[in-house]
């Protein structure tokens, strides 16, 4: 994928959203493929929920796990959302503070680089290795024919940055009040999927009270996987107790 520096953040989200389309095109064409696209993200995000079971349990996390798993790695299909994002790009520089375009931005972003990445693993997963069920071992085995390591260590980043940003929110009653003010012009403008997605996830970061620890533990967690896939651990989700911490 293209790096997206200096143009602007409105520049920035129109290229993503172009890249993300003729993604979704091609993934359309072949459903043999989507499908196994799907049981991936699927698998991915089962992960997810076991490896941060523990912050998932508490309540004053589990609309941050939600959020995350729900909004950005869900096995589900966001073409109308996007094309809705797509369609009313205009208005929405228009509409939409700065700021906001910003994270809507990092948001695409996200997405673009986690379904690239995802799209990679699907040959290595069901054609290279001809796995019929997804388990740690072949999983880990895929991420090592990929070598996407760079990019891999980016989307942990870009999680990061999101997530940055959205705790910003919560700090800023200008943002809060211009996001809740735009809830109804973005719905009659085709931005009501976008605008809902800032909403819940401004609604996770506040009931958060504070997202550091939640961050931290999410971002060294993820690293320390990647780092045990890259280094040939079969069993990479499996760390020790002091790292669950």
């Amino acid at each position: 994928m293209r790096q997206h520096g200096g143009e602007g953040h409105a520049g920035r989200l129109k290229q993503l959203l172009l890249e993300n389309r003729a993604m979704q095109q091609a993934e359309s064409a072949d459903p043999e493929r989507l499908a196994r696209l799907r049981d991936l993200q699927a698998w991915q995000c089962r992960r997810l929920q076991t490896s941060h079971a523990d912050l998932a349990a508490e309540p004053r996390y589990a609309p941050g796990i939600a959020f995350f798993i729900d909004d950005l790695y869900a096995p589900r299909d966001f073409s109308d959302r996007d094309a809705d994002v797509e369609q009313a790009f205009p208005y929405m520089v228009r509409l939409l503070p700065e700021r906001v375009l910003a994270t809507a931005a990092d948001a695409m972003h996200l997405q673009v680089l986690t379904r690239e990445l995802d799209n990679r693993m699907v040959p290595a997963l069901f054609d290279d290795l001809g796995v019929e069920r997804i388990d740690p071992p072949t999983y880990a085995e895929a991420y090592r024919i990929c070598d996407d390591f760079e990019a891999r260590r980016e989307q942990i980043r870009l999680l990061e940055v999101l997530a940055t940003r959205l705790e910003e929110y919560v700090h800023s009653r200008l943002l809060y009040t211009t996001l809740r003010m735009a809830h109804g012009p973005a719905k009659l403008l085709g931005l009501g999927e976008l605008q809902t997605f800032l909403e819940r996830g401004f609604s996770a970061f506040q009931h958060m009270r504070g997202s550091r620890h939640f961050v931290a533990t999410i971002v060294e967690r993820e690293n320390r996987y990647l780092e045990r896939i890259e280094t040939g651990h079969d069993d990479p989700f499996q760390l020790p107790p002091d790292a669950l911490a």
